[in-house]
């Protein structure tokens, strides 16, 4: 099939470095005349290697050579940007929102919380070397922590938490998925509606069997490379 044939030809181009990590390929349609053939056929190519990683697609901006993954521990980290650091990536973060909700069905579950309970939500945008590959959203039950009710500014929930609750962490409960991109999600990655993106959902539980933060991050399935040890 022809687009098993371009699709071989520009990963081979990637593996031997003539495509460099970040490179932006030409357009779909110069694309499709260097190969004769259809933008359909081309897409089919381009899709395959966005599903295997190789590349990945911003909307209005084109098709990018992906950089190398980053290897996540969710089992046994909660600090995203901390990895970003082990890999000397430059990152940056963007404040979405912080406000007080009445827990979902999902953060309730996961916190073990009674019904009509409130958390402090905070968003966050994660930007990887200029690329934006991530949403971080974290849940506070407000109970444990209403002095943050007040969030006049972006809060490290991570520092915040790290000497008095982190410490005490046993373990770190983690769920896996894969769903699609909100519309929020797809305008803050600048993806097409509905791109499918890599849920990683944890949940911090202390000594005492309380939740005390559950995080969720949507990101795009070629910046992170899951591995649990």
């Amino acid at each position: 099939m022809q687009y098993l044939t371009i699709k071989d030809a520009i990963a081979e181009q990637i593996e031997s470095g003539m495509l460099e990590p970040g490179h932006k390929l030409p357009s779909e349609r110069v694309l499709a005349e260097s190969f004769s053939t259809t933008r359909i056929t081309l897409r089919e190519a381009l899709n395959y290697l966005a599903l295997a990683g190789k590349l990945y697609k911003e909307e209005r901006r084109g098709w990018f050579v992906s950089k190398e993954a980053l290897i996540f521990n969710p089992a046994q980290e909660l600090d995203i940007l901390k990895v970003c650091k082990q890999y000397n990536r430059g990152y940056t973060t963007e404040r979405i929102d912080s406000k007080r909700i009445l827990a979902p069905k999902m953060v309730a579950e996961r916190l073990g919380l009674p019904p009509f309970s409130y958390v402090l939500m905070f968003s966050r945008l994660v930007i990887i070397e200029g690329r934006k590959v991530a949403v971080q959203y974290q849940y506070l039950p407000e109970a444990l922590f209403p002095s943050l009710a007040k969030m006049d500014e972006d809060i490290d929930v991570v520092s915040i938490l790290k000497d008095k609750y982190l410490s005490e962490c046993q373990n770190l409960c983690v769920k896996i998925g894969v769903f699609p991109a909100t519309e929020v999600e797809s305008e803050l990655l600048n993806i097409s509606s509905g791109s499918m993106l890599l849920n990683i959902n944890q949940s911090a539980i202390n000594n005492n069997k309380t939740g005390y933060l559950l995080q969720v991050i949507s990101c795009c399935h070629d910046a992170f490379e899951i591995e649990i040890e």
